[in-house]
C-alpha cells in the first residue's frame, strides 16, 4: 500500500510539474494583468491614495458581458422613397382606424361612467350606515364594545377608500376623449 501511495503520488507530481510549465506562463499573464484592488469607503481603486485607509480585496475573477450594439443608421433616412411616402399619406388607413378607435374610446369612458355611478351609490351607502361617527350598534355589538369600535374604524376606512376610488375614476374620466357617436341615424 506503502509503495502504491508513493507511485501514485510521484506520477501526481510529474504530471503537476509537465502541466506547471504550461500554466505558470498563463497565470503569470494572469496575475499582470490583474492588479491588486483596494476598497477605501465605498470607493474601489486599484491606486488608492493611502493604502493605510484602504482593504485590499481578495483577487476574483473578472466577467466581461457584452452589451448590445446599437443599429446601424438608416441610408435612407434623408430622402424616403415614393412607396413609404405613398403609404403614410395614404387616405384609407386613417378613415379605417379612426371609427375603430372611436368605438374604443366610447365604450372605455361608458365602462369608466358605470364604475363611477357603482362606486358613488357605494358611498352613499357607506355614508348612511357610518351616520356621522355612531352607526347603530347591533345586537352581537352591545356586550362587546371593541367590535364596535373595529366596525365603526372598517366603516370609516371603507368611506376614505371609495372616495379615493371616485376621485381615481373621475380623474380617468376627464382623461379620457369625449367622442361623439361615429354610428349615422
Amino acid at each position: 500500500m506503502l509503495k502504491l501511495r508513493r507511485f501514485h503520488l510521484e506520477f501526481n507530481m510529474r504530471q503537476l510539474v509537465a502541466l506547471g510549465l504550461s500554466v505558470s506562463g498563463a497565470v503569470s499573464m494572469c496575475a499582470w494583468a490583474q492588479e491588486a484592488i483596494y476598497r477605501c469607503g465605498h470607493e474601489y481603486t486599484n491606486a488608492p491614495r493611502d493604502v493605510r485607509q484602504c482593504e485590499r480585496m481578495a483577487a476574483q475573477a473578472v466577467t466581461v458581458i457584452t452589451g448590445t450594439r446599437p443599429s446601424p443608421p438608416r441610408a435612407a433616412a434623408s430622402a424616403p422613397s415614393a412607396s413609404v411616402t405613398e403609404t403614410r399619406t395614404s387616405p384609407e388607413t386613417p378613415r379605417t382606424a379612426q371609427p375603430q378607435q372611436a368605438e374604443r374610446d366610447l365604450h372605455a369612458r361608458t365602462i369608466v361612467g358605470q364604475e363611477l355611478e357603482k362606486a358613488r351609490q357605494q358611498l352613499t351607502v357607506l355614508v348612511q350606515e357610518y351616520n356621522d361617527g355612531e352607526p347603530v350598534k347591533w345586537a352581537s355589538e352591545s356586550r362587546h364594545h371593541q367590535r364596535y369600535l373595529d366596525r365603526v374604524s372598517a366603516l370609516k376606512a371603507s368611506i376614505e377608500r371609495t372616495q379615493r376610488d371616485i376621485d381615481s375614476l373621475q380623474r380617468e374620466l376627464d382623461r379620457r376623449p369625449v367622442v361623439a357617436s361615429t354610428r349615422a341615424p
